[in-house]
């Protein structure tokens, strides 16, 4: 006798969800070219230094407001420092939060290189073009700022062949204004005290290292401040980052950006 054949029937509704089962299988392999989800925006990369032509627009403290017109800012991980020279205003923050192109951080503010005060900050990231942000505190704590990214210097690889055998000179400069040079190795040397552009690092000498950070156009910075006049600035633990910016010359202004939690002695400086 010859067997029967079995013959599989499928009702209507089965048919439809074997149909729409198919499509969320195929759905949850699939990617954009990309590489990420469909509809879902990857987080920004706010790494690299932004130019000193940012600005700001930040609480007095007494019913008025500070325009900033020198805003700058270098990245790295999820450290950013902010300087302005010209209101001596630094930025110290972590960044806490990106999600797409928004962004959250938490701030301590010096101003003149003392009395730190914290804010915190929300905005957006546009990566290897600007970022944008409110500033929620009290204060230079509170305000907006924009920072516009620097193609030419983040672009050009951090590198001690071009800040070493130097003398770094903030003589003129805002900020303290003591000099260094920097050797072969990144070893920051202190050539001459800090005079009195900032009383509170008057006779201070610094010395520290200077390091690429690997892939960056920036410089890891550790550094100790001794013989300041004020004795609570004198202290082993300044960190903070360093960039090379061609203002006339190639490299001619070597920014720098430093702070321990109680005092900042940024500035800019230039090559003696």
């Amino acid at each position: 006798m010859t067997p029967h054949r079995l013959k599989l029937r499928f009702s209507p509704l089965l048919m439809i969800f074997l149909a729409l089962f198919a499509l969320v299988v195929q759905g949850c392999f699939h990617s954009s070219s990309g590489g990420g989800k469909i509809g879902v925006t990857p987080d920004a990369d706010p790494a690299g230094y932004y130019i000193n032509t940012g600005t700001a627009s930040v609480d007095d403290g007494a019913s008025g407001t500070i325009d900033i017109n020198d805003l700058q800012a270098m990245v790295h991980g999820d450290r950013i420092m902010m300087m302005s020279t010209a209101k001596g205003l630094l930025y110290d923050g972590i960044i806490t939060s990106i999600t797409g192109n928004a962004f959250m951080a938490d701030f301590t503010i010096y101003t003149d290189g003392e009395n730190p005060m914290n804010a915190t900050a929300s905005g957006t990231i546009t990566t290897a073009s600007s970022i944008t942000g409110t500033l929620t505190g009290a204060g230079v704590g509170s305000g907006i700022f924009s920072l516009l990214y620097d193609d030419t210097a983040s672009n050009t690889e951090a590198d001690l062949a071009r800040i070493k055998d130097r003398e770094w000179d903030g003589d003129g400069a805002i900020g303290p204004n003591y000099a260094f040079t920097i050797d072969t190795q990144g070893v920051l040397a202190n050539t001459i005290k800090a005079g009195f552009n900032v009383p509170i690092f008057d006779f201070c000498e610094i010395n520290g290292t200077v390091m690429p950070i690997n892939g960056t156009s920036l410089y890891e910075v550790a550094a100790t401040l001794t013989s300041c006049d004020v004795p609570a600035v004198n202290n082993t633990n300044y960190t903070g980052f360093a960039v090379s910016r061609t203002d006339s010359v190639m490299d001619d202004t070597l920014v720098l950006v430093l702070s321990n939690g109680a005092y900042s002695p940024n500035g800019e400086l230039i090559v003696n």
